[in-house]
């Protein structure tokens, strides 16, 4: 069933859209999940509550595709989940570091995630990254989407890590640039 037929199920609030999306979806979610939260008990949870997230907020939602809006519910359950814990596991260390990283681009003075959930943000930096080059797109939303570690984002492009780390202070540093111009990030 593709993703439209999926969404239309919704529409209907025919519970079978809960049966089609965990089909097609759980595996996609529970690798975000797990990634983050570095428990397969929590992904799993995470994953079901991801469930529950798209049943009530589709409708009124239509997305446009349903593997980023499934992938940007995950994310954002299993980062909540992670505070909430507040676990000493890798996983949250890697998250943090994330953060830090991220925080070169917008104001120091505010949490920068909150400041990604701002739309007005999102859509700069998706500008942004639509001036670099697809190698370096791709590298920026491993890294900072599905929270890869340079390791794994290195080994699937075939470069080193210091490679992975240069284009990513690259990208970083033009996206800054370009916040900055817009009136988004204070010098």
């Amino acid at each position: 069933m593709d993703d439209k037929d999926i969404i239309d199920l919704y529409f209907s609030r025919d519970e079978k859209a809960l049966e089609h999306t965990a089909k097609k979806y759980d595996s996609y979610c529970y690798a975000i999940a797990h990634r983050i939260l570095g428990s397969e008990e929590d992904a799993k949870e995470c994953v079901n509550d991801v469930l529950l997230a798209a049943w009530e907020t589709i409708p009124p939602n239509r997305p446009e595709k349903l593997s980023l809006y499934l992938g940007k519910i995950t994310k954002n359950i299993s980062v909540n989940k992670l505070r909430t814990i507040n676990a000493k596991k890798r996983g949250a260390d890697y998250v943090r570091v994330c953060i830090d990283e991220l925080s070169e681009i917008v104001p120091s003075e505010n949490d920068p995630t909150i400041l990604l959930e701002s739309e007005e943000l999102a859509q700069a930096i998706e500008r942004g990254l639509r001036s670099v080059s697809a190698t370096n797109r791709r590298i920026f939303i491993s890294r900072y989407y599905y929270l890869e570690s340079i390791g794994e984002i290195a080994s699937r492009l075939c470069m080193n890590e210091n490679q992975v780390k240069l284009r990513l202070h690259r990208t970083r540093a033009k996206l800054r640039k370009m916040l900055r111009k817009e009136g988004l990030t204070d010098e």
